[in-house]
């Protein structure tokens, strides 16, 4: 499972309004990452981390559970409206994708995955190292329908989105410590760091230039670690929440050692724990009433198979931030926009221009 990566919904409003612009023409969107990017692909492994049953979908066109984490639209699916793709960026594993649904782009992504191996070792979710073979596998299929030269030159002008790392620390460190054996906080982050950085590296090295990576949320405000944490006075665990902060000025200075060191790319850093922050502290500008609780059960441990048809849902989700206990709701998705777009006013991500 995992959580918020929502500042990539920003970019492309922010690329439609800069200097007046238009969109720009990122010919695919290629997803990699966890729970809040995950179309569904956990649909198709043997995993308990899945959210393909009611009442997830709940808001969703057709109200169909499809396997993504909230009541409707993930950003990944924003992101390919906003863009004009199409209005849905589906899983991989999915069966008989379209020439259409590979050439535009697709997801990855599985819930409960993480940097870390011992992450996906816990949930049975796909790794990002697996994640890096099934791309390859999609740039196999893209040659074969449209050639070698024009499926490289596709990969290379895809907008690519990275959103990972939460399920880490609370897999691995906050609620089961395996790693604190190894490693304080600090080394725990610069361990990630490297294999994040090994992932971005094997992207580029398959032909990826223009990559958007997430930081962490703030991890301590999710309802279930304030549950397990917090569950009479259900504050923020502060303490998570400031090794989150540390851990993304680490990650925005490493990705621009990153660029420098990979010629040709583009790697931008979205801030996601400033915005979500905002929400948390500020709900009424956002129309939220409910910040500590998520809309499934009662909102305080219910997220993927303990968010089920037994467990009654609030009756307006638009007024939670959140889904279930780690995952937000579409309005969350939706609303992260409107607040994110000024802090990202300053950064550009290159596009592939129209020839």
């Amino acid at each position: 499972m995992a959580i918020i990566s929502f500042a990539f919904i920003l970019l492309v409003q922010l690329c439609s309004i800069i200097n007046g612009k238009s969109l720009p023409k990122f010919p695919a969107i290629l997803i990699f990452g966890d729970s809040t990017v995950d179309t569904g692909n956990n649909n198709y492994i043997s995993t308990i981390f899945q959210g393909n049953h009611r009442p997830y979908g709940e808001n969703f066109p057709g109200r169909i559970p499809t396997g993504r984490f909230s009541d409707g639209k993930l950003v990944p699916d924003f992101l390919a409206s906003m863009l004009g793709l199409k209005e849905y960026i589906p899983p991989f594993l999915q069966p008989y994708l379209s020439s259409h649904d590979l050439l535009t782009g697709v997801s990855f992504a599985s819930a409960g995955s993480g940097y870390d191996d011992l992450t996906t070792a816990a949930s049975k979710a796909i790794p990002m190292s697996q994640q890096v073979k099934y791309f390859e596998h999609y740039i196999e299929q893209l040659q074969v329908i449209v050639g070698e030269e024009k499926a490289q030159k596709l990969v290379s002008g895809a907008l690519v989105v990275i959103s990972a790392g939460t399920n880490d620390f609370i897999f691995n460190f906050y609620d089961i410590p395996t790693r604190r054996h190894q490693f304080n906080i600090t080394g725990y982050q610069d361990f990630l760091q490297s294999l994040l950085q090994n992932f971005v590296e094997d992207l580029y090295n398959l032909g990826c230039r223009k990559m958007l990576v997430a930081g962490l949320p703030p991890v301590g405000c999710l309802p279930i670690q304030i549950t397990a944490k917090s569950p009479f006075m259900r504050k923020c665990i502060e303490e998570e929440n400031f090794y989150s902060q540390s851990y993304n000025v680490k990650l925005a200075r490493l990705l621009k050692e990153i660029q420098a060191a990979l010629l040709g790319s583009k790697i931008l850093y979205s801030d996601t724990y400033h915005p979500f922050m905002h929400m948390i502290k500020h709900p009424q500008k956002y129309g939220f009433v409910k910040t500590r609780r998520g809309c499934c059960g009662s909102g305080t441990y219910e997220a993927g198979p303990f968010c089920n048809k037994y467990h009654p849902v609030c009756k307006n989700a638009s007024k939670y931030v959140f889904w279930d206990s780690i995952h937000p709701g579409e309005s969350a998705y939706r609303h992260l926009s409107h607040l994110t777009l000024k802090k990202l006013l300053h950064h550009k991500l290159p596009h592939n221009k129209t020839h």
